[in-house]
């Protein structure tokens, strides 16, 4: 799950680089959409931390935990340079979207 939220970090940041350049207004309202992926994979990763099952112990839950919430805040990141780019390119603000 964590190379998962890796990957999906690095195609945020990759995608929110070119939404950058080219001034993409479409590409960065579905970046916005795409992170619900991270939302979902950061809570699978806490439904497997709080298992019965998981023999890992206390130090390794929270490394994992912190690991998925560094991932997290990056694609956070992306999104909010990407709302950025529609209000410099449009002059509003993007709707937020309900949760």
């Amino acid at each position: 799950m964590i190379a998962k939220m890796g990957d999906v970090a690095e195609d945020m940041v990759r995608r929110v680089s070119s939404v950058i350049t080219d001034k993409d207004v479409d590409a960065a309202i579905e970046l916005g959409r795409d992170d619900d992926e991270m939302d979902q994979l950061r809570r699978g990763s806490f439904t497997q931390l709080l298992g019965d099952d998981w023999r890992h112990g206390v130090e390794s839950a929270v490394d994992i935990a912190l690991l998925g919430r560094y991932y997290e805040r990056i694609a956070d990141h992306a999104v909010s340079v990407a709302n950025r780019v529609i209000f410099v390119v449009t002059g509003q603000y993007p709707v937020a979207q309900e949760a």
